[in-house]
């Protein structure tokens, strides 16, 4: 069971929310986030677009445009090497049209997930090479393709890396890096996924901010799928950028709302997360991730229906494929694995597809609290994909094992890696030994905290509101969790969609009585909860507007 824990009172947090008019629980939770200063509070309350860091920032900004600008006054060849999810994808829908309107004679490549890989693939760079590239740009990969970069330095042409990649022991001798991740080229507090880097060199070739900013629904795209944090740049980011999604005249994104069912006039970090983001992975995970590409780039809204009809297909295809893994490897862990096997939990199997691999590892990761990596078996290699939780880096954790594997990548919050068969059994036993000191005995900093114990008649206007001016809530930026107990169930529980849970619930005094949404809950709730009657609930309060008229959402995130 996950433990609860709920955040004691903060004094100073009263009179410091009268100065600023903030609600008394809101500015606890700013306190407690590290925010201290009025300037600073007064500035995450009110994220402005002017704050953005500046594209000269990064140490080979002024190298990278240069170099650019060189290869479009000479007509030189330029391959932009992208990557196939949504991040890679959507870096390369920033980054290809810009230098289109430069006049650049510019290609793209997005490898195929199976035959190509991650990173940049030596083979396919060759077919590049007779077709005359003078200069790849690498987005979302490429930091840890030393031996390609020195393939491509031997065939005189130049690269510039640009990727939010996590280098390891060794740095290609790229032309330029555009990179936070790397030591001596940006602000390595940076968050920005490739999608933000690539906007900064868009932004920095066109020389003015409202040249780029079109490009801020697709940057806000890709930053919620690759789960980039919700920190610094991003936030000020996805606070502009998801109102831009709403009302994009993108015909690839209007296409893909349509297919998705989300209504455009609020589209908000979930509706990215799991309608719109998905739907673009499907087709680097089940088919190519060029007909993504052609649908966010394409001005033809026929063209773009059909091209979002195309991945609606794949992502059902991968929700069925992705749904019968899930299945198979949460049983895996729950009659296979001795708890000193969970700390780390990684399971393996040959009917697994590969494109399905990091779904279920980040819903292994939500079930168990644990970080996950799920690999999938062909002829004795495993290729396999990793999430993690909050406050622990799965890719510094299997870096400690790289000796045991065949190639590995990632950041914080996700991996990639490849391991013989043979090898994962120790794989499983070194990550469990050294993750043991971190969470054996921690289950209240792995389980879910608290901002404060409320009843529902508390819930008033402003601070729903304030906490509104939170958001958007993700990694780097957890929504606020509050607690009430003694909540009774009204009518039945009801299913909604796939696995969403709806239901009414009133408070213990009966006063108040609430709509309850829990996301992936209702089989969790069938499994031990449906004959009960009474709960205390965890939740994230929100304010919901139909029609003019106000009312007050619950989502369920726990119970007992």
């Amino acid at each position: 069971m996950t433990s609860w824990s709920v955040h004691p009172p903060l004094e100073e947090a009263a009179d410091l929310a009268r100065r600023l008019n903030v609600h008394p629980a809101v500015m606890a939770i700013l306190l407690r986030r590290g925010l201290r200063l009025e300037s600073d509070i007064r500035g995450y309350l009110n994220p402005a677009i002017e704050n953005l860091e500046k594209p000269s920032a990064f140490t080979d900004m002024d190298k990278a445009v240069a170099r650019i600008r060189r290869a479009i006054s000479s007509s030189e060849k330029i391959l932009v090497y992208g990557d196939y999810d949504v991040d890679g994808v959507t870096a390369a829908a920033i980054l290809v049209p810009i230098l289109r309107s430069l006049g650049a004679d510019v290609e793209i490549h997005l490898p195929h997930r199976v035959y190509e890989g991650y990173g940049l693939n030596i083979d396919s760079l060759a077919v590049w090479l007779k077709r005359k590239a003078g200069l790849v740009i690498t987005v979302d990969n490429g930091i840890t393709s030393v031996e390609a970069v020195k393939y491509l330095k031997e065939n005189n042409v130049d690269t510039i890396l640009v990727d939010h990649h996590v280098p390891k022991d060794r740095i290609p001798s790229a032309d330029a890096i555009i990179s936070g991740a790397v030591p001596g080229k940006g602000n390595p507090d940076s968050p920005l996924a490739a999608c933000g880097l690539a906007f900064k060199l868009g932004w920095a070739l066109l020389g003015d901010f409202d040249k780029v900013e079109p490009y801020l629904d697709l940057v806000t795209l890709g930053t919620v799928a690759d789960l980039a944090p919700v920190e610094g740049d991003n936030r000020i980011l996805l606070k502009w950028g998801l109102p831009c999604l709403s009302r994009s005249k993108r015909a690839g994104i209007r296409a893909l709302m349509e297919a998705a069912r989300i209504h455009p006039d609020f589209v908000n970090y979930r509706d990215i997360a799991f309608g719109l983001g998905p739907r673009i992975n499907a087709a680097g995970r089940m088919g190519s991730p060029m007909e993504a590409f052609r649908l966010l780039t394409t001005d033809n809204f026929l063209e773009a229906r059909n091209l979002a009809q195309i991945l609606e297909a794949g992502n059902r295809e991968r929700q069925r494929v992705e749904a019968d893994a899930y299945r198979e490897a949460a049983k895996f862990v729950e009659t296979n694995l001795a708890l000193d096997e969970r700390h780390v939990i990684v399971v393996e199997s040959s009917h697994w597809h590969e494109g399905v691999l990091g779904i279920v590892a980040a819903r292994l990761t939500e079930r168990f609290h644990r970080p996950a990596i799920v690999i999938a078996l062909k002829g004795g290699v495993g290729k396999g994909s990793g999430r993690s939780v909050a406050g622990f880096s799965i890719f510094t954790s299997v870096l400690e094992c790289e000796d045991l594997l065949d190639s590995f990548g990632g950041h914080a919050q996700a991996c990639g890696l490849s391991i013989r068969e043979e090898k994962i059994p120790d794989l499983r036993k070194r990550l469990n030994a050294a993750a043991s000191h971190v969470f054996q005995g921690a289950k209240d900093s792995l389980g879910l905290w608290v901002e404060c114990e409320i009843t529902p008649a508390e819930l008033g206007l402003q601070l729903l509101q304030d906490l509104e001016k939170l958001a958007p809530f993700g990694p780097g930026n957890p929504k606020p969790l509050f607690l009430s107990r003694g909540m009774k169930l009204r009518g039945e529980i009801k299913k909604r969609g796939k696995d969403t849970l709806q239901c009414w619930m009133s408070d213990a005094a009966g006063e108040v009585t609430c709509e309850v949404i829990g996301f992936r809950a209702y089989e969790r709730w069938q499994t031990g909860s449906k004959i009960k009657r009474e709960f205390d609930i965890v939740y994230q309060p929100t304010l919901k507007n139909s029609n003019g008229i106000r009312s007050i959402t619950l989502e369920l995130e726990s119970w007992r």
